[in-house]
C-alpha cells in the first residue's frame, strides 16, 4: 500500500489535490455542526425552517452543478471553475458575518453555495485527470486516498469548530471557513496545472443523451440516491434513538460518530487495495450487504456497546459508498470526468434530501428504532438493482455521453 501511496504522490499535481481535500473538509465541518444552533437560537427560526433554507441552497446546487458539468469536459478551464467556486464558497460563509435577516440570508446562500457547488466535483475531475495524465491506471485507490483526506479533515474540523465557537462565537467558525476556501482558492491559482489542458480543448463538444435514455449509468445513479436516504435517514436519527431508546448521552453520541469517521480513513485505504481484485461493482454489493446488517443490528440493538461494534459495519458501508461509488460512475464516463463526478455529487445530494425528508416522517410514524426498516427496504431495492445484468462500462454508444 506504501508503494501505491508513493506513487501517487508522484503524479504531478496529485499532492495539491489531496491538501486542498483535506482543507475542505474541514471547511465545511468546521460550521456545519453549528448551523442548526446558529439559526434557532441567533436568527430565531424554527429548525424546520432552517431544514427549508438546507433544502433549497442544496438544490440550486445541483441544478448549477448539472449545467457547468455539460460543459466542463468539452475544453472549459476547470481550474478557473475550481477556483471561482472556491472564491465563492469564501463569499457566501463571509455573509453570515454582516446578513442577519433570515430571507435574504436565504437568497443569499442560495446564489453564493450554488456557484460554489461545482468544487468537489471539479477536484475529483481534476485529481483524475491528473492520474491519466500521470499513465496511471489506479483510479480506484486514487478516489479512495483522495477521500479518505476529505475524511479526516472532517475528524479535525468539529474539533477545531467546537474551540472557536467557544473563544470566538460564531464569528469564529464563519471568518475560519471562509478564510480556508480562500486558501483553497489561492493555491488552486497559483499551483494547479490542468492536465491534457490543449487535448481537452481540441475535442468537439458532444451533446450528452439523456440519463434515462442510459440504463447503464441510471440504474448506478439511482442505487447511490437509495444508499444515501438510508444514510442520511441514520445520520439524522441515530442521535436521537441512542438518547431516547437506549439511554444514552450527547457524550455517547458523539463517541460514536467519532469511532465512525476514524474508522472510515484505513477501510477506504483498503478498498484502494482491494479495487485492484475486485470490480467497483462487487465492492458495491459487499457495502450494500454490510450496511444492510447495521441497520438490522439497530433494529435489535437493546444497549448502546451494540450500536458501537456496529459502527465497523457502517463505516465499511460509508467507505464504499464515498470512495469507490464515485470511480464506479466515473469507469462508467471514462472521457467525462467532469460530469461524472458532478453526477455522483448529484447522488448525493439527492440522497441528502430524501432521507432528510423522509427520516423525520418515518421516526414520527414508527418510532425512532423502526423508522430503520425503511433503511433495510431501501438497502434491498439497492441490491436488487444493482444485481439487474448490466452493459459493460465500454459500451461507447451508451456511457460516453450521459447528462441529467
Amino acid at each position: 500500500m506504501l508503494t501505491r501511496i508513493h506513487k501517487l504522490f508522484q503524479i504531478p499535481g496529485y499532492t495539491l489535490f489531496t491538501v486542498t481535500m483535506m482543507l475542505q473538509g474541514m471547511a465545511i465541518s468546521i460550521s456545519s455542526p453549528f448551523l442548526a444552533v446558529y439559526f434557532t437560537t441567533r436568527l430565531g427560526v424554527s429548525a424546520a425552517t432552517f431544514g427549508l433554507f438546507t433544502a433549497v441552497t442544496l438544490i440550486a446546487g445541483v441544478g448549477l452543478s448539472s449545467v457547468i458539468a455539460r460543459r466542463s469536459d468539452s475544453g472549459l478551464n476547470r481550474k478557473a471553475l475550481m477556483v471561482a467556486a472556491m472564491l465563492f464558497n469564501a463569499l457566501a460563509y463571509a455573509g453570515y458575518l454582516f446578513i442577519h435577516d433570515f430571507y435574504i440570508l436565504l437568497a443569499y446562500m442560495t446564489l453564493f453555495t450554488a456557484i460554489g457547488a461545482p468544487a468537489m466535483p471539479q477536484l475529483f475531475a481534476s485529481a483524475r485527470e491528473a492520474v491519466n495524465a500521470g499513465n496511471s491506471s489506479d483510479h480506484a485507490f486514487a478516489n479512495s486516498f483522495l477521500r479518505s483526506m476529505f475524511s479526516l479533515g472532517f475528524i479535525i474540523g468539529p474539533l477545531a469548530g467546537s474551540v472557536l465557537i467557544r473563544y470566538f462565537g460564531f464569528p469564529g467558525i464563519f471568518i475560519s471557513t471562509a478564510l480556508i476556501f480562500l486558501i483553497n482558492a489561492c493555491s488552486l491559482y497559483l499551483r494547479a496545472k490542468p492536465p491534457e489542458a490543449g487535448r481537452r480543448a481540441a475535442v468537439p463538444a458532444r451533446q450528452p443523451a439523456k440519463l434515462h435514455h442510459n440504463r447503464s449509468v441510471l440504474i448506478p445513479f439511482i442505487v447511490l440516491i437509495l444508499l444515501y436516504s438510508a444514510h442520511w435517514l441514520n445520520n439524522l436519527n441515530i442521535s436521537l434513538f441512542i438518547i431516547n431508546v437506549l439511554d444514552g448521552s450527547t457524550q455517547n453520541v458523539a463517541s460514536v460518530a467519532s469511532i465512525c469517521a476514524l474508522l472510515e480513513i484505513p477501510l477506504m485505504l483498503m478498498l484502494g487495495v482491494l479495487s485492484a481484485k475486485y470490480s467497483n461493482r462487487t465492492l458495491m454489493g459487499w457495502g450494500i450487504v454490510l450496511g444492510g446488517i447495521y441497520y438490522l443490528v439497530v433494529l435489535a440493538s437493546t444497549q448502546l456497546w451494540q450500536i458501537i461494534a456496529g459502527q465497523v459495519l457502517l463505516a465499511f458501508f460509508v467507505a464504499v459508498v464515498s470512495a469507490i461509488g464515485i470511480s464506479y460512475i466515473q469507469d462508467l464516463l471514462p472521457e467525462q470526468p467532469g460530469y461524472a463526478s458532478t453526477l455522483y455529487s448529484n447522488s448525493t445530494t439527492i440522497g441528502r434530501l430524501a432521507g432528510s425528508l423522509v427520516g423525520g416522517a418515518a421516526a414520527e410514524w414508527a418510532g425512532y428504532r423502526h423508522a430503520y426498516w425503511f433503511c433495510v427496504l431501501l438497502f434491498l431495492l439497492a441490491f436488487v438493482l444493482l444485481a439487474l445484468p448490466q452493459r459493460a462500462a465500454n459500451g461507447k454508444q451508451d456511457s460516453n455521453n450521459v447528462s441529467l
